[in-house]
């Protein structure tokens, strides 16, 4: 609920990327509808088919009903209202109220203005949206701050979820000046609605000090006069700031474009803009969309100090400035400018910051506030585009396979996993081929494999002699076995999974390790069905290794320690995930026990206060000592899903289920940071969580992880499949 496109005002904007977001993200489960707030009665704007109702904000009849319209509407779960005060009518927007006192859906409402000293009118009309919202959105943690210190009531109630950014692939300057015919010049930009609060006086009276010494510099103001101030007093201050450059002899250096650019067209010129300029003259200015897009695409920013650029910008990203100070942007630019080779730095420390800001992540956020538990949907985009006609790469920067370290049998076997668990199509049958034909090309002549090929399709030798391989093994074993149980896998590739596995069983029961003989189990488990000519010696030997774990587990166990070995380490869960199956499977209550026990003994290392924390990659929790909690990599909540969606269906027990939610959101920004790993525009994956920030290259291991587990919780929700359709405006 706001103002929408194509009427041109910020919210609207706001409005349009976080329902596009939120659309995407939540696919065909959920439906999100638009109230558009007009002006006046005469403005007749032809609204995409998302905005089902049009408001005119003076008239307060229409609040009431639009309310009861609601109220009456069983599929309407929730409303998000982007509040300013401009845009609702009556003084200081009172006409809100009508609307929120009528309501009785849940209301979360974005403040994006939220000042420090407002007028009493002002903060009896904040003070009654606080009291009816379920709960507020700010977008900066100073305005969270300012909102509880004012309003006390709400305490406990305010969220912050940033300004949201577009995606884009972070590039240098050069291709898009050349588009733009802007080449050989140093660009510096300031884009929005034109008013006199922009202060873009300053940086034009800044300029010439500049120019001295950077004579191929260009500001480009971009954006057309705000409606409503052109309504007022025409194109005056346009007039004005022309004037200016007229008079500080800056025509040649200053160019207006008087249009209000579609998204395309701005990302382009954010992509040939070397410095940013962000303006504003108004220190309670809670946030600045165009701050956001600006470092969001991955550009350096010289800003006026405001409530946002404050909390946001740092020497790393750019500069801060005082207020209506030509010398400080003067000062700023120069200094900024004088060092292309830091300048550079800048850019892509702005671009690798503001990755949680994705409007991906911001339609997650506000989708979780309305209690929307909704499973993202299956998008294979990441997973084809690091695979080549001959398997998946390893490792990826950022969202681009790194093909110098070729592949790996450990991250194509699990791939297999994951077409084999897919509905039949040829698209999934055609990557399962080139997995499973990976696999069949990693076994050698005695049966046993291989784990790392090269970029040019070759064994590489040196890591295979000197790693020990046993997992991998294990995960191939794994995979086939997962294509052995599928009726619905096309018979050939069945025929060809069944050879290489029974080529590969001789070597594959004298496995050793207790995650490789873990792994062995959920095979042979799988392959009985399938292979029944082998099903005694497949019995056997899953009895073998589950005693084995069995010994182990009581071997280094005491009063508080109840696990396999003397430390956790990776890929944890597997190991009681395997006891439940082997228990299962051969009717032993000592395997389910030992089993239960452990996995009891691994969440309460791994689970506190509703939410997972996996063991830190960087260093494993040896007895008696301290746990890491960096760095966390996905292998481990997607082993830790799987183990108790298996859990959960042997047993039955909810407590198993209820987990797996928390473990799942993990993905989503429940985790120790409160960062999505999740990447919603191409079905990718985050490669972990570092101490300070996301490790934001998308491997392999970390796509597999999050697909298997996405398709783990999927046998408990198929909200992607449902008939009951939500709205939420």
């Amino acid at each position: 609920m706001g103002t929408y496109p194509p009427r041109e005002c910020g919210i609207a904007t706001f409005n349009q990327d976080l329902l596009a977001s939120s659309q995407k993200y939540l696919g065909k489960a959920v439906s999100c509808k638009v109230a558009a707030m007009n002006l006046t009665p005469l403005d007749t704007y032809v609204y995409p088919p998302e905005v089902v109702w049009k408001i005119d904000q003076s008239d307060k009849n229409a609040y009431i009903d639009l309310a009861t319209e609601y109220n009456n509407n069983p599929l309407i779960t929730g409303v998000i209202i982007q509040h300013e005060y401009g845009i609702y009518g009556g003084l200081d927007g009172e006409n809100i109220l009508l609307f929120m006192e009528t309501c009785r859906k849940p209301i979360v409402a974005t403040l994006h203005t939220v000042l420090p000293k407002p007028s009493p009118k002002m903060k009896d009309v904040t003070t009654r949206i606080i009291e009816r919202a379920n709960i507020i959105v700010v977008l900066t943690e100073s305005s969270k701050h300012i909102l509880e210190k004012v309003y006390p009531q709400s305490v406990n109630k305010v969220h912050v979820i940033p300004h949201g950014i577009h995606p884009t692939t972070f590039t240098d300057t050069t291709a898009a000046k050349r588009k733009l015919k802007l080449q050989k010049t140093t660009i510096l930009t300031t884009f929005g609605l034109l008013s006199r609060g922009k202060g873009i006086e300053y940086v034009i009276k800044a300029l010439p000090k500049i120019i001295k010494r950077h004579p191929s510099l260009l500001y480009l103001i971009l954006g057309e006069t705000h409606p409503v101030v052109r309504r007022s007093e025409g194109e005056s201050y346009r007039n004005e700031l022309s004037k200016l450059v007229t008079k500080l002899h800056l025509d040649n250096f200053v160019k207006f474009y008087d249009q209000y650019l579609s998204l395309p067209d701005l990302m382009e010129f954010l992509n040939a803009t070397d410095i940013y300029i962000s303006t504003s003259i108004n220190p309670n200015q809670a946030v600045s969309g165009t701050l956001s897009y600006a470092l969001g695409s991955g550009r350096a920013v010289i800003s006026t100090e405001f409530a946002q650029s404050k909390e946001i910008i740092t020497n790393e990203t750019g500069r801060l400035v005082p207020i209506m100070k030509p010398k400080a942007f003067s000062k700023a630019l120069i200094e900024l400018l004088d060092s292309k080779e830091d300048l550079m730095k800048m850019h892509r420390t702005a671009f690798e910051q503001t990755r949680p800001m994705l409007w991906s992540s911001v339609a997650l956020k506000y989708s979780r506030l309305l209690k929307q538990y909704i499973l993202p949907p299956v998008n294979l985009s990441h997973l084809a585009k690091m695979t080549d006609k001959y398997g998946l790469f390893q490792f990826a920067k950022l969202e681009l396979p790194d093909k110098k370290f070729g592949y790996t049998l450990d991250d194509n076997a699990r791939a297999l996993v994951i077409c084999s668990r897919l509905t039949a199509s040829p698209y999934n049958n055609k990557l399962a081929s080139i997995y499973l034909h990976f696999i069949k090309k990693c076994q050698q002549a005695d049966g046993t494999f291989i784990n790392y090929v090269d970029h040019h399709n070759k064994m590489a030798a040196i890591q295979n002699l000197n790693e020990d391989l046993e997992d991998a093994t294990a995960r191939a074993m794994w995979a086939l076995s997962e294509v052995l149980n599928n009726k619905n896998m096309p018979a050939n590739l069945k025929k060809t999974a069944k050879s290489i596995f029974i080529k590969a069983l001789p070597y594959a029961k004298r496995l050793l390790h207790i995650r490789s003989s873990a792994l062995i189990i959920k095979s042979f488990v799988n392959a009985i069905s399938a292979c029944p000519e082998y099903s005694k010696e497949l019995t056997a030997s899953i009895q073998k290794n589950a005693n084995f774990l069995v010994t182990e587990f009581d071997n280094n166990s005491d009063k508080s320690w109840h696990w396999f070995d003397n430390y956790l380490g990776y890929n944890n869960a597997i190991v009681p995930e395997a006891l439940f199956i082997a228990g299962q499977a051969v009717g032993n209550k000592h395997y389910l026990d030992k089993g239960s026990e452990a996995l009891t003994f691994l969440i309460e290392k791994t689970f506190s206060s509703n939410r997972y924390m996996p063991i830190g990659h960087s260093e494993w929790y040896k007895v008696g000592g301290e746990r890491s909690y960096f760095d966390q990599q996905p292998e481990d909540p997607a082993s830790m899903i799987l183990a108790l969606v298996t859990a959960y269906e042997i047993t039955g027990n909810k407590k198993y289920k209820i987990l797996i939610d928390i473990c799942f959101s993990w993905f989503l920004g429940n985790n120790s940071l409160q960062l999505p790993l999740y990447n919603p525009e191409n079905g990718g994956c985050y490669d972990g969580l570092h101490p300070d920030r996301v490790n934001l290259n998308q491997g392999a291991e970390s796509q597999v992880s999050y697909l298997l587990s996405r398709l783990s919780v999927s046998k408990l929700y198929s909200n992607e499949n449902s008939s009951n359709k939500k709205y939420i405006s």
